[in-house]
């Protein structure tokens, strides 16, 4: 810990403007650049560094997330645009050091305003990572799988299937996390609203789709843009090719 420089308990004020601001600023950065964030996505889905795991939806969150003032939504206590919580958006203390230790563990939290920020804040002291050809070729594993879908497999069947598959991180939720993380930036594409790595998806519009789909009523842990996919789907190997090029389709699944 000391080697690290970890403090056990970094407690910071967070609020939402402060949050926003911050994160906007982030971007004139320029140790945070796509390839960098897309060779540690990589490697955490490989398994050599988990903490590159939730940096995906951070960046893909710092790049397009608009300015804005907190604008309750309807139905939900939170900001519609960003998901920030309303009891919350004054200001309010959040042990960073918590949430360090959860990404290195291949968590994400990069949908949210503070879960982004956290994290690409965090990330920028670090040093850049190469992924192993050992998580290149896991990755290419995952997006086979996908691949290899059939029409009407469920998101949780295909989560089964990948767990049987024994390829990915043994933590269902790191690997839930990773295809969110891939559903967001529209590789897994979705039936309920098009995504892509230069689109903001309000929160108020993203949630509002849940209610369409049967494996999300009443669970908080399945959600979109993730739970919007079906087997019929499979990938979309053009954003695959735009955002991972050295990631090659495995033409035996064509």
């Amino acid at each position: 810990m000391k080697k690290m420089d970890w403090m056990v308990n970094r407690l910071e004020i967070i609020s939402h403007q402060s949050c926003l601001k911050q994160l906007i600023q982030l971007r004139e950065d320029k140790r945070l650049y796509r390839e960098r964030i897309i060779d540690g996505f990589i490697a955490g889905v490989g398994g050599s560094y988990p903490r590159g795991i939730s940096s995906l939806t951070s960046y893909y969150t710092m790049m397009n997330i608009p300015d804005h003032e907190f604008v309750e939504a309807d139905g939900y206590t939170a900001c519609k645009i960003c998901s920030f919580s309303k009891s919350r958006k004054d200001g309010y203390w959040e042990n960073t050091s918590e949430i360090h230790y959860a990404l290195y563990l291949g968590n994400t939290y990069g949908l949210s305003l503070w879960g982004a920020l956290l994290d690409l804040k965090e990330l920028v002291e670090q040093r850049p990572v190469k992924p192993t050809s050992k998580d290149i070729k896991v990755f290419r594993s995952l997006l086979d799988s996908l691949d290899r879908s059939e029409p009407g497999e469920t998101p949780s069947e295909f989560e089964k299937r990948l767990a049987a598959e024994k390829n990915m991180p043994k933590n269902k939720y790191v690997r839930r996390g990773i295809l969110n993380s891939l559903a967001v930036v529209g590789v897994i594409p979705n039936a309920c609203i098009k995504t892509d790595f230069d689109t903001w998806i309000e929160y108020e519009h993203r949630v509002s789709q849940e209610v369409k789909l049967p494996n999300t009523k009443g669970r908080s842990d399945m959600e979109m843009p993730w739970a919007g996919w079906n087997g019929q789907l499979k990938v979309n190997w053009d954003v695959v090719k735009e955002l991972f090029g050295q990631v090659e389709r495995n033409e035996a699944n064509v």
